[in-house]
């Protein structure tokens, strides 16, 4: 792992994992989900979003470094994304992603969900289930 260090302070990783992870607890809450693909923000450039796409048949970012790196190294917009969905839900009731702490599991089967299925609690209330 490639280290870097200034006199007097510690080292910095520059690792490309710690570069994602940096990416996610700086912009973890810019990060978003959109129409089947992640929305991550660029870390040098605060104008640029770059589309990521995390799916069964791999993954794939637009930006530079995944072009030409091998994909199976990925890049750090591809680990800030995953680790924003692993953050994350798919509310049953409206279809979009939602933080983990606004999840609320259905307690029983209704006409309109399983028990167990997760809702945001605004789609819950919103289909009676709360």
């Amino acid at each position: 792992m490639a280290v870097k260090s200034l006199a007097g302070s510690p080292p910095e990783s520059t690792s490309r994992i710690e570069r994602g992870r940096r990416l996610y607890a700086e912009h973890g809450d810019e990060i978003r989900f959109d129409e089947g693909v992640w929305l991550v923000p660029s870390r040098h450039d605060a104008t640029s979003v770059y589309e990521v796409t995390l799916g069964r048949r791999g993954e794939y970012c637009e930006c530079k470094d995944f072009e030409y790196r091998s994909p199976a190294a990925g890049c750090v917009h591809i680990i800030a994304a995953t680790l924003r969905r692993a953050k994350t839900f798919r509310c049953e009731g409206c279809g979009d992603r939602f933080p983990d702490r606004e999840r609320v599991e259905v307690g029983e089967d209704n006409l309109t969900f399983f028990e167990g299925d997760a809702l945001r609690s605004e789609c819950g209330r919103a289909h009676g289930v709360l």
